[in-house]
């Protein structure tokens, strides 16, 4: 009798066991595989694409941070930030490997990795807006040459007019009879007559060439006064320089951005008046061409390729944000990549990193 209780009990307690270790199987995370994707677009100096190879100090601290968790990875490129992320919404991706910084709008569809850097949003100014117009730019412009023009032809008509009316008493003339000595001279006489200089070594003797004389004098007064006004206010133009240090001093300027990115999200939010493009360098790009005169770009990178495209950043960041990794939501890397960025943070090796390539924090 005593042996079937105890068989009874035996029996209820591996179906507890057995059942309580398939719950703990059941509700357990999944553990990562040690071969992913990684989405990531071009965005230097974080991103590089180097023929095949993907390179950049944020692609360094990422290969640290494989290295430390033993994982193999491979990269897929994307043409933008939007087709980056989908490939991480869908799944096609574990990670993104970007400089991204977790928005309200993104916190309700990813998962961030903690900070890799700090960072923000910069203005970044043309120098074709901050150089100042050198006094040769300002009489090789079209106003003064125009002048110039005027005064040429002038000139040339004088030098025939004041031959041709004192060719007539070659006995007393100072101007060689022939057409192109007398031109010449002519031309001489008119130019240090015009710019009133009188050298005195020609003048006209008959009547008809004083009165040529008192015309090319009163002209003086117009066309000198005109080329000076001229060159005046070309240089004062070119003094009027764009200075643009924050976003209030934008006015009606159109902004070149990311499009995607979270500047585009804060400078529309703001009321500046946007024009997106696809990526970082189509953005640098267009500024060059001249399709825009003001960026607003990471302080990063308007330090170290900024001036291949004549950009330079000006102010200080419009507003602190933290670059991280972007993951799906639920993602069971996160943990595991946190804690090898915390050891690389706290080794130093990360501002190492960033210090190799960009020389020293441009927040600074």
């Amino acid at each position: 009798m005593t042996r079937v209780p105890l068989m009874i009990g035996l029996a209820i307690a591996i179906v507890a066991v057995t059942g309580s270790s398939a719950l703990a199987q059941d509700t357990a995370p999944d553990v990562p595989s040690n071969e992913i994707i990684v989405a990531t677009t071009p965005i230097e100096p974080f991103v590089e694409r180097v023929g095949d190879r993907a390179d950049g100090f944020y692609i360094e601290i990422w290969e640290d941070v494989a290295h430390e968790l033993d994982i193999t990875w491979t990269e897929v490129w994307t043409d933008s930030f939007s087709d980056m992320l989908a490939l991480v919404e869908s799944g096609e991706a574990d990670i993104a490997v970007a400089p991204l910084a977790p928005t309200a709008e993104r916190e309700a569809r990813f998962d961030f990795t903690s900070a890799v850097i700090s960072s923000g949003p910069q203005l970044g100014v043309h120098e074709r807006t901050t150089s100042r117009t050198s006094l040769v730019r300002v009489l090789l412009g079209s106003g003064a040459l125009r002048v110039l023009l005027i005064a040429v032809i002038g000139l040339v008509l004088l030098g025939h007019l004041i031959w041709l009316v004192e060719r007539r008493n070659p006995d007393i003339s100072d101007f060689h009879p022939s057409y192109p000595r007398g031109v010449f001279d002519g031309m001489w006489w008119a130019a240090v007559t015009v710019t009133t200089v009188g050298y005195g070594d020609m003048s006209p003797r008959s009547w008809r060439g004083r009165a040529v004389a008192m015309l090319a004098m009163l002209a003086s007064l117009f066309l000198v006064g005109a080329f000076v006004s001229q060159v005046t206010a070309d240089l004062n133009a070119s003094r009027e320089e764009l200075t643009v240090s924050s976003l209030e001093d934008l006015g009606e300027l159109e902004v070149g951005t990311v499009e995607g990115s979270s500047f585009e999200t804060y400078l529309v939010e703001e009321g500046a008046s946007v024009r997106s493009y696809p990526s970082q360098q189509a953005v640098f790009e267009a500024a060059a061409a001249g399709e825009v005169d003001v960026v607003v770009a990471n302080p990063f990178s308007l330090a170290t390729i900024g001036p291949r495209h004549g950009l330079q950043g000006v102010g200080d960041v419009l507003y602190e944000e933290f670059e991280t990794f972007g993951l799906a939501q639920g993602s069971p890397w996160r943990e595991p990549i946190n804690r090898a960025l915390a050891d690389l943070q706290s080794s130093g090796q990360v501002q190492r990193i960033v210090d190799r390539w960009v020389g020293s924090d441009p927040n600074d």
